[in-house]
């Protein structure tokens, strides 16, 4: 004897039964592992000392744990690839615990593995910007980026956008994994600092958690500091203008080659570069730092003109990495010295201009009088802390 099914309960069954598939492979997890890799107590970090007295710590309330973390992120194909990053959990040393808020901090330029968060000498406290937000309260993940730490092997893509977005953002769920994993509770509060390539990466971070993760990660502040947000307009103005040469010279011919290999331009160095400093450049990225000359003295007419044809496919870089074109509804500030001879004030200019006639009601640009590139950072870092304070709960 036959009997037929009900349609609906037909194609329920066959729902079900596709959605269980023992092919069906589940999302890989994005934290993969956790080592402690100091543990302070407030002693250890009353005997801190810093130079500046701007920067004070309160540490003689906590004491702060120290995790390194490996996490599962992706480059600008899609290929699955291990990072790393350390995360600073406070504890206060009195009854009265709180829950703290969490803090992205992402790390400046780093020539080497020895400056990024996990290349740090661990066996003592000292004095790092982490460990100062960690002092005041915060909960601090710091990612190393794609091309140090774990994924050393792969390149960095210098003040690329995706990468560094991705990178971070990445870093901040497996920290959020972390944190349930070893049941430490937090305030749910989200902030995101950084200085310089920190600064960029901050900003791309934030605009791609606020298209993606807008449900997963709640943003209560963003800060960045001296950042080429304006990418084009930044390449435009160290192409055109005197620069102070020296490790500008390395951070711009950095960027340029790495533009160069992630958008597969196939361009030689000497296309670039002149002679003989496009030999000096293939040789060691290191010996563009000895170049005294002004950055635009060293690169070739083909491509200056690159630059500024914005149909060239090296502008067509610059404008992928644009963070001028979107609108943010996060408090964000933009710290910037007009006097930076580095990243050139007018990238924060045009960055919070064009932002806000998009409707980002909440950014603001802090304008700092003086103050090179390299000593501003202090000045941003106790700045931000004091904004965050009156942004906490």
């Amino acid at each position: 004897m036959h009997y037929r099914l009900p349609g609906i309960l037909f194609v329920l069954i066959t729902l079900f039964c596709f959605s269980c598939s023992p092919t069906d492979v589940p999302p890989a997890p994005i934290l993969l592992s956790s080592i402690q890799l100091a543990q302070y107590d407030s002693t250890a970090l009353n005997s801190i000392s810093t130079s500046n007295d701007s920067l004070v710590y309160q540490a003689a309330d906590y004491t702060v744990t120290v995790t390194r973390i490996s996490y599962r992120t992706t480059l600008k194909d899609g290929t699955p690839i291990t990072a790393s990053g350390v995360v600073y959990v406070p504890r206060q040393t009195t009854a009265n615990h709180k829950r703290y808020p969490l803090l992205s901090f992402q790390h400046p330029t780093a020539f080497s593995n020895t400056e990024i968060p996990t290349g740090y000498n661990f066996r003592s406290a000292s004095f790092s910007y982490q460990l100062y937000f960690a002092t005041h309260g915060y909960i601090v993940s710091c990612p190393d980026y794609v091309g140090y730490g774990d994924a050393s092997l792969s390149p960095h893509n210098y003040e690329h956008q995706q990468s560094l977005a991705q990178a971070t953002v990445d870093m901040l769920l497996a920290t959020k994994a972390y944190l349930s994993q070893q049941h430490i509770e937090w305030n749910d509060q989200i902030f995101l600092a950084g200085y310089s390539e920190g600064g960029y990466a901050t900003l791309s971070a934030q605009k791609l958690i606020e298209a993606n993760y807008v449900g997963t990660l709640r943003l209560a502040g963003s800060s960045c500091g001296a950042g080429p947000y304006a990418m084009p307009a930044f390449f435009n103005y160290v192409t055109q203008n005197p620069t102070v040469g020296g490790v500008a010279n390395q951070i711009y011919a950095w960027q340029t080659l790495s533009y160069n290999r992630v958008y597969n331009l196939g361009k030689p160095v000497s296309y670039f570069f002149k002679s003989p400093y496009a030999e000096r450049i293939s040789t060691s990225l290191d010996s563009a730092r000895t170049i005294a000359l002004s950055f635009d003295q060293i690169c070739t007419d083909e491509f200056l003109a690159d630059v500024r044809n914005p149909a060239s496919p090296f502008s067509q870089a610059l404008d992928d990495n644009d963070l001028t074109n979107w609108s943010t509804q996060t408090p964000t500030r933009l710290f910037h010295s007009q006097e930076d001879e580095i990243v050139p004030f007018l990238t924060s200019q045009q960055t919070y201009a064009s932002m806000r006639l998009r409707g980002s009601a909440n950014l603001n640009l802090v304008t700092l009088n003086t103050g090179g590139h390299v000593p501003t950072e202090v000045v941003f870092m106790f700045r931000t802390l004091d904004w965050f304070e009156q942004l906490r709960k």
